[in-house]
């Protein structure tokens, strides 16, 4: 059986959150990181509004149940 996202995200930090949903290599990341930081500055609701996106893409991509 899938795990629940909260199984899935128990252990899981935020950069390797935001890893995993852009798939990206944070380390050698060619973007303007300060981009994702203006925007978490800005938006007081955006880290609410990344978990629901992420929850959404990991049951698109079935890495967990859907409830």
């Amino acid at each position: 059986m899938k795990p629940s996202f909260k199984e899935f995200t128990k252990d899981m930090p935020l950069i390797d959150q935001l890893k995993f949903y852009y798939d990206v290599d944070v380390d050698n990341y060619l973007g303007d990181p300060w981009q994702i930081i203006v925007q978490c500055a800005i938006d007081p609701h955006w880290l609410t509004k990344f978990k629901v996106n992420f929850k959404e893409y990991l049951k698109e991509k079935e890495y967990i149940r859907c409830q």
